[in-house]
C-alpha cells in the first residue's frame, strides 16, 4: 500500500495539473484514465522508453530528461500529422529524490504545456533510471501521414539541421566528465540543447498533410531511418550529400567530412524526413517560415539508398561516428 510520501511523489509527477476536462473524463488518481476521442478523428498511440546510460548519459539534468522523454514521443505524432492530446508516463527511479523528481516534472510539463498535452496517468516504481512515455494524438483519417505512399520523382526533404544532437551528446559527455573543450561556450550550449531539448515538429507535421506523400521522424540517423521509409514506399532513394543541412555550430565542432558523417549517421535529431512531389513544392516553401526545410535528394524506381557527392556515387569512409558504441 503506498505511503503518504509516495502518494505525494506520484502527485508531483503525474498530477501537476488537473487533467479532467471535456475529453478527459477520468484523469490521474484512479486505476485507469477514461478519455473521449475527438469527434471525426482517429486516435494515434506511440510509446518510447529512455534508459540512463543508453539513451542519455548518467548525470543529465532531471529537467532535460523529463523534457526529452516527452519530446521523442511527440515527434512520432508529428511525423504522422497528429495533434498531441494525452500522455501516460511510467517512471523507474533508483531512489525517491524529491528534488530530482521535481526537476523531471518541470521539464516534462514545460513541453506538455507548450503543446496542450495532458498527463492522464502512469506508474512510479523503484529500479534503474528509465522512463516510458505513451503519447496519444488525434487526426482526421484522410490527413494521417505514413512512411509509405510516396512515388518515384518525389523529392526527399528534411526539416532543420542534421547531426547537431550527436555532436551535442559528445559535448555533454565531455562536460559531465569535466573535460575541457576548445569550442566556444555558445557553440557548446547550442549543441547540448539540440540533444537535451529536441523540438518535436508538431506544427510542421500538421501542415504537411496534403503536401507530403510520406513522412517519418529521424531518431536513429538518416542512414538508418531513410531506408525504412524507402522500404515502405518500395522505392530507391538518392541523397546528394552536399545538400545536407549542416549548422554553423556543427561546422565549428567537426571538419567537413566528419560533419557530413554526423549529419548522415548521427541520431537523436528528431527532425522530420518527408517526400514531396514537384507540384507540391511551392506549397511547401510557402509554409516553411523560420524553420529551414531542405531538399536533399529524390526517390526513384528500384531499391536501396544511394549517396552522391558532386553528382558521383559516394560512400562515407566510415559507417559514421561511433558515438553510441
Amino acid at each position: 500500500m503506498p505511503t503518504e510520501r509516495e502518494d505525494r511523489l506520484i502527485e508531483t509527477v503525474f498530477a501537476r495539473h488537473s487533467a479532467d476536462g471535456d475529453d478527459v473524463l477520468i484523469g490521474p488518481g484512479d486505476d485507469a484514465a477514461m478519455l473521449r476521442c475527438p469527434r471525426g478523428e482517429r486516435l494515434l498511440i506511440t510509446t518510447d522508453t529512455l534508459n540512463e546510460g543508453v539513451h542519455f548519459p548518467a548525470g543529465t539534468s532531471a529537467h532535460a530528461v523529463g523534457y526529452r522523454a516527452l519530446a521523442v514521443s511527440l515527434s512520432d505524432l508529428a511525423a504522422m500529422a497528429a495533434r498531441p492530446l494525452w500522455a501516460v508516463v511510467t517512471l523507474s527511479v533508483p531512489a525517491a529524490d524529491e528534488d530530482w523528481l521535481g526537476g523531471f516534472a518541470d521539464g516534462l510539463y514545460v513541453l506538455a504545456d507548450e503543446h496542450g498535452v495532458q498527463v492522464v496517468g502512469g506508474d512510479f516504481v523503484r529500479g534503474p533510471l528509465s522512463i516510458t512515455v505513451t503519447a496519444h494524438g488525434a487526426a482526421r483519417p484522410d490527413a494521417v501521414l505514413r512512411r509509405g505512399g510516396a512515388g518515384a520523382g518525389d523529392g526527399i526533404w528534411v526539416s532543420g539541421f542534421l547531426g547537431d544532437a550527436a555532436a551535442g551528446l559528445e559535448v555533454l559527455k565531455q562536460r559531465l566528465a569535466g573535460t575541457a573543450s576548445s569550442l566556444s561556450e555558445t557553440v557548446q550550449k547550442e549543441l547540448v540543447r539540440r540533444f537535451c531539448y529536441p523540438e518535436p515538429r508538431i506544427e510542421l507535421g500538421g501542415r504537411l498533410a496534403g503536401i507530403a506523400t510520406a513522412c517519418m521522424d529521424l531518431s536513429d540517423g538518416l542512414l538508418t531511418d531513410l531506408p525504412r521509409l524507402l522500404r515502405h514506399c518500395g522505392l530507391k532513394g538518392r541523397v546528394e550529400t552536399e545538400n545536407l543541412p549542416i549548422s554553423d555550430a556543427l561546422r565549428d565542432f567537426a571538419d567537413p567530412d566528419d560533419s557530413c558523417r554526423l549529419a548522415l549517421a548521427g541520431g537523436d535529431d528528431y527532425e522530420l524526413c518527408f517526400a514531396v512531389p514537384r507540384e507540391n513544392e511551392p506549397r511547401l516553401k510557402a509554409l516553411s517560415g523560420e524553420l529551414q526545410l531542405t531538399r536533399i535528394g529524390e526517390l526513384h524506381q528500384g531499391t536501396g539508398l544511394r549517396l552522391t557527392r558532386g553528382g558521383r556515387p559516394w560512400e562515407p569512409p566510415d559507417s559514421g561516428f561511433r558515438h553510441f558504441s
